[in-house]
């Protein structure tokens, strides 16, 4: 079992390259953008282009953004879609940034829930886990901060706070949201599935490839410690709905790698869910 942070899962791909444009014939990869915010990001490689998950400050876009171009050696027009995994200022908070510096055809992907926030017909969930669960992740993922952008969102939406739970304001158009229901990928990312994975967050989602066997799981698994077993999150709106979940998870999907929210990726044998730990 690797303990450290897995760059990507397996590779085979065949790129052609031409003045503009990227082909993509086979091109299946999962990128850890490095530490850049309290948040993980990381940038999918798919048929069609890349799609960046969870650019969660101001930081975290121009790291991803750094990414694409000197290790891809890509341009940000290659970017089909930012998306995130739930509506929380560390998970959306470079979306705006990121999606300045592509190409006006980059749509951003959000679950269904959130467009009942940004319509004012929905509030974020209250939390549990302010006091015991929340600290410990937040220090442990602040020593990773390198500069002040890495800290500073583009916005103050997604805040699960009694007093600013209601700001929805974002820094990006809605006109270029989508908000896809669960099962296939959008187009280009259709070995990628859209699972639904509340419990963290009544919105939470995760992103699974059966093709190479990763689950990019937003905030519903934790992987602090880096010991190769993760924490179930107990900073969550409800600690059933989750237990649930990754009970639904493990008779569903089998991933060997897992990208958590917060923390290191890391990879395990087929059953690495049932070793989830619940500290609660």
């Amino acid at each position: 079992m690797l303990r450290g942070a897995p760059r990507h899962t397996r590779v085979v791909y065949d790129v052609v390259n031409t003045s503009c444009s990227i082909a993509f014939q086979r091109f299946f990869m999962v990128y850890t953008v490095p530490s850049c915010g309290f948040a993980r990001c990381y940038v999918i490689a798919g048929s069609r282009g890349l799609m960046v998950v969870d650019p969660g400050s101001r930081g975290a876009a121009r790291a991803a953004a750094r990414l694409i171009r000197q290790e891809l050696g890509m341009p940000l027009t290659a970017v089909r879609y930012v998306a995130a995994t739930h509506f929380h200022i560390d998970h959306i908070g470079g979306m705006g940034p990121l999606l300045a510096a592509c190409g006006p055809e980059t749509r951003l992907l959000f679950p269904p829930p959130v467009h009942d926030y940004l319509t004012g017909r929905r509030r974020l969930n209250r939390m549990a886990g302010w006091l015991s669960a929340l600290p410990p992740v937040t220090l442990a993922a602040a020593r990773g901060l390198r500069r002040l952008e890495d800290a500073l969102p583009a916005t103050l939406a997604g805040i699960p706070l009694p007093l600013l739970h209601r700001r929805t304001e974002l820094s990006f158009p809605v006109e270029r949201c989508d908000f896809p229901r669960t099962g296939a990928g959008p187009p280009g990312f259709a070995d990628w599935e859209i699972l639904a994975t509340p419990g963290h967050t009544e919105d939470s989602t995760s992103f699974y490839s059966r093709e190479t066997a990763a689950l990019i799981c937003g905030d519903l698994i934790l992987h602090m410690k880096q010991d190769g077993r993760g924490v179930l999150n107990a900073f969550c709106w409800n600690r059933d709905v989750i237990l649930d979940t990754l009970v639904r998870l493990r008779h569903t999907i089998a991933p060997r790698t897992v990208y958590p929210g917060h923390g290191e990726p890391w990879e395990g044998g087929e059953r690495m869910l049932d070793n989830i730990v619940k500290q609660w």
